[in-house]
């Protein structure tokens, strides 16, 4: 057995229930390592080009990697990809809690979920072997019921990965959540309706498996030199969790408010962290293994979930649930968050189509006949009610959020994709595309839309938003984030214990671990090709250049008040940043990866 991973990947054929144990090969786990790069390259080889997202013929993969099971913090997450009904084209998405530790110990490194189940099906994965299960009875149960009945079934152990209703009725952005003492959502790009489609509940796993390490002494005691660092870099995560970046960024006047049309939120604090932090966090919460505890429970004082503690809403359903609503009533976010999470669909993708959908409604593009309700800027008592009708595809309201704001958009027409903030089909993140330096090219080239997990946001740099720095930086980022999320680990404490930029402080953990002497150079291309890789997919499916483009209003109006009042993205310098960035990717002026850089990676 190879240090570091289980040696087996697991193939299900949900249409004929035909299970696969296929030994991993050590070269093919030297090249793409793990979770994210194991993900883009059983996407590539297994789904073709021409396949519907929701055909039979996509796949869901499930994945950990080398760092799953070891003593590095943050390395209880796992990754999950499809072909995302979403944009069309590739998508991989990271979770916490505990279900990719135990689907680990299961002894597998990776699941391929295939095919599509006459009717609903879970699988379950344990000791004992592999088993494709009826899920008539959970099928239309939330995402809470359907774990409590999966550990009610298969033992006390299990953890489990599902859908909620969202997934089973096909909503354009329905996520997956992950059980474990802090419930995650793999929720960006519609796999959640990928599994749904083949008629999957999910994934329950439980096993007692566990991985070699090549020198275990020699691991803990180089993390015992880092801790002290990262400890004090991550401890405003361990204080507030993500919300503390509400009041930072909404500071720099890069908040997305009111529909992106303005970047400052007068009423920032009553969503922020400091305030949750005074009022409302009961109790730290941590995926696997993690020392940073960056979750929190929260008590609801009314509404749908009063008198529960639930999960504390990240910066970015703060953001979009909040800002982007100009919603400043936290208890309203608590109750949506927490449906979301029920429902089993992306909290970003909702709030930000909602916001498209109420700035039509503000210009009588839509209206209350339609939607068959009201709904307007900061009036949003009726949010978590809003987010079941998007699940179940209720008539009116239901039906046109679960369309996402892309196709919501060529619905209604009368030329409201002036008023769309997402780029390739994905809603775009909390991350400023007008008012960060970098953030509008990262967008534009990341391989999964708008998302700002490949290209990363950097708020100390230059004043200039334009710099001739960005084509670097994101690439730079683009490598680091695809190795972290392949090896896997958390990107906060990714970022926090060895940089946001490949560097030489990751040998020797992967030495440690795997025993492998991998040096940067080998490291820095194992991040290249797994990026190369994914556009590879993507071109294959229809992307170039002009699928790059960024909205409207990040391309033509400026940002009109605050810090950043002035700053956009116009054609010119989004050329330039794109013209950069081709050149030092090695692809051609369409975004094309050219033969000999393909060669060079090992992808020809």
């Amino acid at each position: 057995m190879m240090n570091g991973y289980m040696g087996r990947i697991l193939k299900v054929d949900l249409s004929s229930g035909a299970v696969e144990k296929i030994p991993l090969d050590a070269t093919f786990a030297r090249m793409f390592l793990g979770g994210n790069g194991f993900a883009a390259k059983f996407v590539y080889d297994l789904v073709p080009c021409t396949a519907d997202p929701l055909s039979e013929e996509n796949i869901v993969v499930f994945a950990t990697g080398p760092f799953n099971g070891s003593p590095v913090w943050g390395t209880g997450r796992g990754h999950v990809a499809a072909i995302s009904p979403q944009t069309g084209m590739f998508c991989d998405s990271n979770f916490g809690g505990d279900f990719a530790s135990m689907l680990k110990k299961t002894g597998f490194d990776a699941v391929i979920l295939s095919g599509r189940a006459s009717s609903p099906v879970y699988v379950s994965i344990n000791d004992e072997g592999v088993f494709v299960k009826d899920a008539e009875d959970l099928w239309g149960k939330t995402t809470g019921e359907t774990h409590r009945l999966l550990v009610e079934k298969e033992g006390g152990k299990a953890e489990s990965a599902v859908i909620g209703p969202a997934g089973e009725n096909g909503v354009i952005f329905a996520g997956i959540m992950c059980s474990g003492s802090r419930v995650s959502a793999a929720a960006r790009g519609g796999i959640g309706s990928v599994l749904g489609s083949k008629n999957c509940k999910g994934v329950v796993v439980k096993g007692a498996g566990k991985a070699e390490i090549a020198d275990p002494d020699a691991l803990k005691s180089y993390l015992k030199t880092l801790f002290p660092d990262v400890r004090k870099k991550t401890a405003v995560l361990s204080k507030m969790g993500t919300p503390f970046l509400v009041d930072m960024i909404n500071s720099k006047g890069m908040l997305g408010t009111h529909n992106n049309m303005r970047e400052t939120f007068d009423r920032a604090y009553e969503i922020s962290g400091e305030l949750i932090l005074k009022k409302y966090i009961k109790k730290s919460v941590a995926c696997h293994g993690c020392p940073v505890a960056c979750g929190k429970l929260v008590p609801v004082p009314d509404g749908e979930f009063a008198h529960l503690d639930v999960k504390m809403p990240e910066y970015e359903t703060l953001y979009a649930m909040g800002s982007m609503l100009d919603n400043d009533d936290i208890v309203s976010i608590f109750n949506g968050n927490t449906m979301c999470d029920e429902m089993g669909m992306d909290t970003i993708s909702f709030g930000v189509t909602l916001a498209f959908l109420a700035e039509c409604v503000e210009r009588g593009i839509v209206g209350e006949k339609e939607l068959k309700m009201e709904i307007s800027f900061g009036n949003w008592e009726n949010l978590s009610e809003i987010v079941k009708k998007t699940a179940l595809r209720e008539e009116g309201i239901g039906w046109l959020v679960s369309l996402g704001s892309e196709r919501l958009s060529e619905q209604l027409g009368h030329d409201s994709y002036k008023l769309l903030y997402s780029q390739q089909g994905l809603e775009i993140t909390g991350h400023s595309a007008r008012g960060l330096q970098n953030m509008g090219l990262a967008y534009a080239t990341s391989t999964r839309g708008g998302s700002h997990q490949d290209g990363r946001p950097y708020y100390a740099g230059k004043d200039d938003p334009y710099s001739d720095e960005s084509p670097e930086h994101c690439i730079d980022t683009e490598h680091n984030s695809a190795v972290g999320d392949s090896l896997v680990m958390c990107r906060f404490l990714q970022e926090r214990a060895f940089g946001m930029k490949l560097n030489d402080s990751y040998l020797p953990v992967i030495r440690y671990v795997t025993g492998w002497d991998i040096d940067l150079d080998e490291l820095t291309a194992i991040g290249e090709r797994i990026y190369n890789l994914e556009r590879i997919i993507n071109v294959k499916r229809g992307a170039n250049r002009s699928t790059a483009m960024l909205p409207y209003r990040v391309m033509n109006e400026p940002v009109p008040d605050g810090p950043c009042r002035g700053r956009y993205v116009p054609q010119t310098k989004l050329d330039r940043m794109m013209d950069g960035y081709y050149k030092l990717r090695g692809w051609d002026r369409d975004g094309v990866p050219v033969d000999g850089k393909l060669s060079e990676l090992g992808l020809a």
